[in-house]
C-alpha cells in the first residue's frame, strides 16, 4: 500500500458577526485574542482565563461558519508520495 501526502490551497473570506459578554473589548483586543495573543486582565479571572474563553467563543463560530463554506473553489492541489 502506498501513502501519499495531498495539499489542498483554497482561499476565502469568513465574515461573521458575534456578540461579546465585555462591553469595552475594541476591534484591536479582538484581533489580538483571535490570534491567541492572551493579555488583558479581568478581575475575577486570571487574563489567560478571561481571554481563552473569549478566544475559544469566537473560533467555535469561526469553525462553524467555515464549514457552511467549504465548497470553495479549489486553487491547487498536489500529490507526492511519502
Amino acid at each position: 500500500m502506498k501513502k501519499f501526502e495531498i495539499e489542498v490551497v483554497r482561499t476565502y473570506t469568513t465574515t461573521f458577526g458575534v456578540e461579546l459578554p465585555d462591553d469595552n473589548l475594541t476591534p484591536s483586543q479582538i484581533k489580538r485574542i483571535v490570534n491567541g495573543d492572551f493579555r488583558a486582565s479581568k478581575i475575577d479571572l486570571t487574563p489567560e482565563t478571561y481571554e481563552e474563553d473569549i478566544f475559544d467563543e469566537i473560533w467555535d463560530i469561526i469553525a462553524e461558519k467555515e464549514l457552511e463554506q467549504m465548497d470553495t473553489d479549489m486553487l491547487t492541489c498536489n500529490a507526492k508520495e511519502l
